[in-house]
């Protein structure tokens, strides 16, 4: 499959509700052991994507989803979120890009990277002048979409770093730069 014969589509969550349980056990599945370590349950996760339903604000989350042959029907394909206080360590740091998470049988073929495009597309249209993330696996992605390494840390027993992305001015790599 090449990139070009897949159509994917970015949409908020809002606009798509039937994603809402299956973006709770996705995110339950992936980083059980960081919710179980904040001491929340596959519950408190489902409650936060309810409160990331919105368009017009944060939080809110972003699903790609490939449309079906049949009318109404699409298949998740990854998931990304815009939110707060996503690492009780550095509670001065907001809001966050956080969960971006796509499906195995869909990694690598550009749909994390339509994903962080998008989400640095709404922070902006939001008004948001500075995003944060963390991650334990890609900085080096990162890194070539113009984040920045703020600090590295322990974060529940593993090296996290902590990243950055200056808004209020265009990224090298986003599309029409």
């Amino acid at each position: 499959m090449t990139r070009q014969s897949i159509a994917i589509a970015i949409d908020y969550l809002a606009n798509c509700p039937e994603f809402l349980d299956a973006l709770a056990q996705l995110s339950w599945k992936e980083w059980q052991e960081i919710y179980q370590q904040r001491e929340q349950t596959l519950e408190d996760c489902l409650k936060n994507y309810r409160e990331r339903m919105n368009t017009d604000r944060l939080p809110l989350t972003l699903v790609a989803v490939r449309a079906g042959l049949a009318v109404n029907c699409r298949e998740l394909v990854g998931m990304v979120s815009l939110k707060y206080h996503d690492m009780d360590n550095r509670p001065d740091l907001d809001p966050w890009l956080g969960g971006l998470l796509v499906l195995p049988e869909w990694r690598n073929h550009g749909v994390g990277t339509m994903l962080m495009h998008r989400a640095t597309e709404e922070a902006r249209r939001l008004k948001v002048p500075r995003l944060y993330l963390w991650t334990h696996s890609a900085e080096g992605l990162y890194r070539k979409f113009g984040w920045q390494v703020v600090e590295r840390s322990d974060y529940f027993g593993k090296e996290a770093v902590v990243m950055q992305v200056d808004l209020s001015r265009q990224l090298r790599h986003s599309p029409g730069s």
